[in-house]
């Protein structure tokens, strides 16, 4: 079955659009993300160097790392999506590719799998306005993650919703499936990795 990958920074407006993508695409369509990952981890994980805390990276910026359990965590999230698919229930995941290692891993378990890769792009300001404006993220999250997550990302299409809402993103994106029936940049992404 298909799966529409949405990567891009928190506050980038994946989730609204992911709610779109639902509600517009003429199949149905499950929503699984990284928050997801998250919200199963027992509370005293979060906040704790085994499972997710936040830290400085070395710029100076804020990030959200991982131990060893979250580490576990995540690949067992992408092997779950995978799963799901191979099942035959068409999937849109929200996620943010934090690093090179979780990239790989990404591209291993849905390999063989009808994925598009979809770049969400946000404008900086608007993504620091937006975290600001949610109350519920680590404030200085989306400047740190805004040059990590696209960097070495191959798109089938790549979009920004600095200007445009979910629902035009979403659309775009259906235009795009319909004209576009094979999709390669998960297969090229994984050659530069190999």
């Amino acid at each position: 079955m298909a799966i529409i990958f949405l990567n891009g920074c928190t506050s980038a407006g994946k989730s609204s659009l992911a709610k779109a993508l639902q509600e517009q695409i003429d199949e149905p369509y499950l929503l699984l993300g990284i928050d997801d990952a998250f919200a199963s981890l027992p509370q005293r994980s979060h906040n704790n160097p085994e499972g997710f805390f936040f830290d400085r990276d070395d710029r100076g910026l804020v990030r959200l790392n991982f131990g060893a359990f979250g580490l576990a965590t995540l690949k067992a999230h992408h092997r779950a999506a995978a799963a799901i698919a191979q099942s035959g229930v068409n999937l849109i995941l929200d996620e943010v590719i934090l690093t090179p290692e979780l990239r790989k891993d990404w591209g291993q378990v849905l390999k063989g799998l009808d994925v598009t890769l979809v770049g969400v792009h946000c404008d900086l300001a608007e993504l620091e306005r937006r975290e600001k404006e949610r109350g519920d993220r680590v404030i200085g999250q989306a400047r740190g993650q805004f040059d990590i997550v696209h960097k070495d990302m191959v798109y089938d299409i790549e979009v920004n919703t600095s200007q445009i809402s979910p629902e035009e993103t979403a659309s775009s994106i259906i235009d795009f499936l319909a004209q576009n029936p094979s999709r390669l940049a998960l297969s090229q992404m994984a050659k530069t990795e190999d």
